[in-house]
């Protein structure tokens, strides 16, 4: 069980996995993403394996397999962190603190009008409150914010839904049952972000080609 959730039973308070800046079943046939991890909060190896491990299975189950990059913190001679993110590509950004008003908004994704997005952000002292609050494993919490904010760059605007991992709320009941199976896609959003991932496929077919023309 991921969240011992010690202090479950008295909690009050709800927790809002995401803000907005924005102007399934695992299916047949996989596709890949790649996710950029630029860790400016200095999260441990440990407990940033382990997040890998967490959000990697969330999307295994929808058909998605994920290529994880981390970032160094010095300039090095083809980088892919210092160049522009691919159609594929995802940018991961663990900050130390918190960049919104309220202190129960875990992450933010950066989406166009479009719905289209490439960053995120996720507020490592919030993931740490919630584990001295709920009793949250670290690892297991950030992983999943990791794939609630990724989910929101592949789905785009208006990606929240009533339950599992892209619902906007988690309550009590939600965090002391994280462990238990809940925490997944729905069949229509891993069947939307697969296609959202083939059509970045197709993209980089087409531009591979008119580059050998």
């Amino acid at each position: 069980m991921w969240f011992q959730c010690r202090r479950c039973a008295g909690l009050a308070a709800v927790v809002l996995l995401w803000g907005n800046m924005a102007a399934g079943r695992e299916g047949n046939g996989g596709q890949e993403i790649r996710v950029l991890v630029n860790n400016t909060a200095g999260v441990s190896v440990a407990i940033l394996n382990q997040a890998k491990v967490e959000a990697s299975r969330i999307f295994r189950a929808a058909g998605i397999q994920i290529d994880w990059v981390d970032c160094p913190r010095t300039r090095v001679k083809d980088d892919a962190c210092r160049q522009i993110p691919g159609s594929n590509d995802f940018v991961l950004h663990i900050v130390a603190n918190g960049r919104t008003s309220s202190d129960l908004v875990f992450g933010l994704s950066f989406l166009n009008e479009d719905g289209a997005g490439k960053y995120s952000d996720i507020f490592y002292d919030r993931v740490q409150q919630a584990h001295r609050d709920f009793g949250a494993d670290v690892g297991a919490l950030l992983g999943t914010v990791a794939a609630h904010e990724l989910g929101h760059l592949l789905l785009g605007l208006h990606a929240h839904s009533y339950a599992g991992i892209m619902a906007a709320v988690w309550k009590e009941e939600a965090l002391c049952n994280l462990g238990m199976g809940w925490v997944r896609f729905n069949g229509d959003q891993a069947a939307r972000m697969r296609a959202r991932i083939r059509g970045g496929e197709r993209m980089l077919v087409r531009m591979g080609a008119s580059a050998g023309r």
